[in-house]
C-alpha cells in the first residue's frame, strides 16, 4: 500500500490534475476535428451545416488557446499567491506528466502478461524441484500440486 501513496503530495496531485485537463481538451479538440469534417462532407451545401462546422474550428481553436494561456498563467499565478515551488507547475512537466499517465493507460493492456511473468518468476512453483528421480517411490505431492 506504500506505493500507492508514494506520489501522492500536493506537487503531484496538482501535475495529475492539470495533465488531465490537457489530456481531456486534446481528445475534445479531436472530437471537435472529426465531428467537424462529417459537417463538412455531409454539409450537401446547406448554409445551416456550413455554420456548424465552422462554429465547430472556431470553438476548438479558442480551447485549444485557452489551454495554452491556462499552462503559462497557472506557474505566474501561483507565484503572486505565494505558493512554495512554484516553478514546478511548468508546462513541460504538466506534458511530461501527461504523457506518463498515457503510457499507463496504453500499458494496462499488458496487466494479464505482466501479472503472468509475476507469477513465473515471484510466485510459488507448480513442481516439487527438490524431488530426485527414485525408481521404488514416485514424486511427493505438495501444497502446489493438484492430487486426485
Amino acid at each position: 500500500m506504500n506505493s500507492i501513496y508514494a506520489n501522492a503530495d500536493f506537487q503531484n496531485v496538482i501535475l495529475t490534475v492539470l495533465a488531465l485537463v490537457v489530456i481531456m481538451v486534446i481528445l475534445w479538440c479531436m472530437y471537435t476535428f472529426i465531428r467537424a469534417i462529417i459537417l463538412f462532407v455531409f454539409s450537401h451545401s446547406k448554409e445551416e451545416n456550413k455554420k456548424k462546422w465552422r462554429n465547430s474550428i472556431r470553438f476548438m481553436i479558442i480551447g485549444v488557446i485557452l489551454t495554452i494561456v491556462l499552462l503559462f498563467l497557472v506557474p505566474t499565478v501561483l507565484k503572486l499567491m505565494n505558493v512554495p515551488q512554484y516553478d514546478v507547475y511548468t508546462p513541460a512537466n504538466i506534458f511530461s506528466r501527461a504523457g506518463t499517465l498515457i503510457n499507463w493507460l496504453f500499458n494496462l493492456g499488458n496487466v494479464i502478461k505482466q501479472s503472468q511473468q509475476s507469477n513465473e518468476t515471484n510466485g510459488t512453483l507448480y513442481y516439487n524441484t527438490n524431488w530426485t528421480p527414485n525408481t521404488t517411490s514416485p514424486a511427493p505431492i505438495t501444497n502446489n500440486q493438484y492430487s486426485l
